[in-house]
C-alpha cells in the first residue's frame, strides 16, 4: 500500500460515514416531528386526558379519563382495555372539577419552606 493511495480512500470512507450519520439524524428529526403532530390534539387542545391512574397489579390498572368532556373509568390490563363506567352524575363531576382546580394551584417550594419554618419555630417557642 502506497501512502498516496491511502489518503483518498480514507477521505472517501470518512465522507461516506459523515453522510450516513447526517442522514440518520435528519430522519430521526423528521420522525420526531411527525409523531409529535399526531399526538391527539386539535388546535393545541388535548382531546384525551388521563385524569388519574391507580395500578392494582402487575400490568393492570384503573384509569379515569376525560374524552371530549365525557369522564370515563376504564380498566387496563396487558391484553385488553374495558370501559367500567361513565361518570354522568353532576355532583361527582363537580367534585372532579374542584379536585382538578386544586391540583393546578400548586404551592411553590418557598411557600412550603416558609410553612415548615413557621411550624418549627412555633414548636420551639412552645417548648421553652
Amino acid at each position: 500500500m502506497n501512502s498516496p493511495e491511502l489518503f483518498p480512500s480514507l477521505l472517501k470512507i470518512i465522507s461516506a460515514l459523515v453522510v450516513t450519520v447526517g442522514a440518520m439524524i435528519v430522519v430521526a428529526y423528521l420522525f420526531k416531528k411527525i409523531v409529535k403532530k399526531g399526538g391527539g390534539a386539535i388546535n393545541g387542545r388535548e382531546l384525551i386526558k388521563v385524569l388519574s391512574a391507580k395500578y392494582i397489579g402487575p400490568k393492570s390498572s384503573i384509569m379515569l379519563i376525560d374524552v371530549l368532556g365525557n369522564i370515563m373509568v376504564i380498566g387496563v390490563s396487558s391484553s385488553k382495555i374495558s370501559l367500567l363506567t361513565e361518570i354522568v352524575d353532576s355532583e361527582s363531576l363537580e367534585q372532579l372539577k374542584d379536585i382538578q382546580g386544586q391540583e393546578g394551584k400548586s404551592v411553590p417550594f418557598s411557600g412550603y419552606l416558609k410553612g415548615l419554618l413557621k411550624s418549627s419555630s412555633s414548636k420551639l417557642k412552645a417548648q421553652s
